[in-house]
């Protein structure tokens, strides 16, 4: 009888540990849109690199208590090949094993790493620049992804191989077909340590015709399940953040017609707070006062991210990144602009872009899908006013309109100064739908007044005298 009560109490210590582990076990699932999804919640994290010369664990826990005050529970971060493989077959797996059992055991955090830089022992052996040279033997990244792989398949399930493939900056002879070959040999490692592992296609920066060269001409398609984007307009290029539809629709175009299916991640999409007078990057300058500030970076993650999920394409979004760099970090590329994209400055002070973010997650906290096209807005002819609309699985309506900050043909591509915005502009809404409780008018931040200025007309709402200025967002919820 002893026995059999020692046998039954070992079970049930194995069955609530069973529990444990499932309960706390990061869901990938939620990281793939179901093909005939009609609503569908678009997971919104946050990106982080942890350079192994200068990351300490209380660097490591300040990060994750940030992610705990903001309920973000997905991150995208980066495993150096060139720095755990630094000498041939002899890894240094460094602080990883601490950091990803605190992210995922303690913090419940889904973490989706990209692996990226050549060790110096498989370049071309240029002592400073090794790290982006295409590896002399791809077939020693396949055994690095098989270790890797084998080493955390209980923690992690998602693999993106390579980083912003199509820059010459990380793939430097920017061979696409040896690229190809490259991740072959990655994914298929992958998949051998794990066949429950997804693999992600390394960030396309921007070039659209790299994704397509890669699937349609060098058979890449079979051996990926995700496919990642990165987005910066208007920090590191000149297009408006209105042009992120184009962006999104043309990778999807290419997943369509030459992919298997694959789901579309923006696992990298950010804005700065670097100015200096007019002047952000090679590729933009500010016209109006607000832009590239804090302030206004808060108002642009909530447009940006509210333009990409209305396109109904992505599966997941990271916003790049906690916070901001310390003066002594190293930096690949624009030294200004990868120091200020933190939705927190470099001490963890919160930036409004971090309150921004969490009250989107708040808003858009169920499966929602775009209506746009059923909501009418009464605008002037020549109106720079943009909108978007969605209705969420419970019913509710969320309306986000703005005035569009970057209009080519209304703005000089490289001012000589500053200006102040004094647009405005007055506009209705009709949407077609029952007001079954109240409108609440919301700012980027989630601040929020009760809307009264609107009507019940027959088979819709009417909302009324909405003013709009340059440089601001409103937002308008209806329950």
């Amino acid at each position: 009888m002893k026995r059999f009560v020692q046998i039954s109490l070992l079970m049930l210590s194995l069955c609530v540990l069973t529990m444990c582990a499932s309960r706390n076990a990061p869901d990938y699932d939620r990281l793939i849109k179901p093909q005939d999804a009609e609503f569908y919640h678009v997971p919104v994290g946050l990106c982080e690199d942890y350079p192994e010369e200068s990351t300490t664990l209380e660097i490591i826990k300040k990060d994750m208590e940030l992610l705990s005050r903001t309920n973000v529970d997905l991150l995208r971060i980066s495993f150096g090949w060139d720095a755990i493989e630094a000498e041939k077959d002899n890894y240094d797996w460094l602080f990883w094993d601490d950091y990803v059992k605190m992210a995922v055991d303690e913090y419940g955090i889904t973490l989706i790493p990209y692996v990226c830089y050549t060790p110096l022992w498989n370049s071309r052996g240029d002592t400073l620049w090794f790290w982006n040279d295409q590896p002399l033997d791809f077939e020693e990244f396949g055994e690095f992804m098989f270790d890797l792989v084998t080493r955390y398949k209980d923690y992690i399930k998602t693999w993106e191989l390579w980083n912003e493939p199509d820059l010459e900056i990380y793939w430097d002879t920017q061979d696409v077909k040896a690229f190809a070959e490259f991740i072959k040999i990655g994914s298929e490692a992958v998949k051998k340590a794990d066949p429950e592992a997804k693999v992600v296609l390394g960030g396309i920066a921007y070039d659209v015709h790299f994704l397509e060269e890669l699937f349609k001409d060098h058979g890449l398609s079979p051996y990926i399940d995700i496919v990642n984007i990165h987005n910066y307009f208007e920090t590191w290029s000149e297009l408006p953040v209105e042009n992120i539809d184009q962006n999104i629709n043309n990778m999807y175009a290419v997943i369509e017609k030459f992919g298997d299916n694959q789901a579309l991640w923006m696992a990298e999409v950010g804005y700065s707070t670097f100015r200096q007078g007019t002047y952000v990057s090679e590729s933009y300058h500010a016209y109006y006062d607000y832009e590239h500030t804090p302030e206004y970076q808060a108002v642009d993650l909530f447009k940006r991210l509210t333009l990409a999920v209305a396109e109904e394409k992505l599966s997941a979004i990271a916003w790049y990144e906690i916070k901001d760099l310390q003066p002594a970090d190293e930096v690949i590329g624009d030294n200004y602009n990868n120091r200020h994209l933190g939705i927190a400055y470099a001490d963890y002070t919160p930036k409004p872009a971090e309150q921004a973010l969490v009250f989107f997650n708040k808003l858009f906290n169920i499966p929602y899908h775009n209506i746009t096209t059923r909501v009418t807005v009464d605008k002037k002819e020549d109106s720079d006013i943009v909108y978007r609309a969605f209705e969420k699985e419970d019913g509710s309506i969320i309306i986000a309109a703005w005035i569009a900050v970057n209009v080519p043909e209304k703005r000089p591509l490289k001012p000589a100064e500053l200006v102040k915005d004094t647009r405005s502009e007055i506009i209705s809404i009709t949407i077609p739908c029952e007001l079954k409780g109240t409108v609440i008018q919301y700012d980027e931040l989630g601040n929020s007044k009760m809307f009264t200025d609107f009507e019940r007309q027959t088979g819709g709402i009417l909302l009324q005298n909405i003013q709009l200025k340059g440089g601001e967002i409103a937002i308008y919820e209806l329950r």
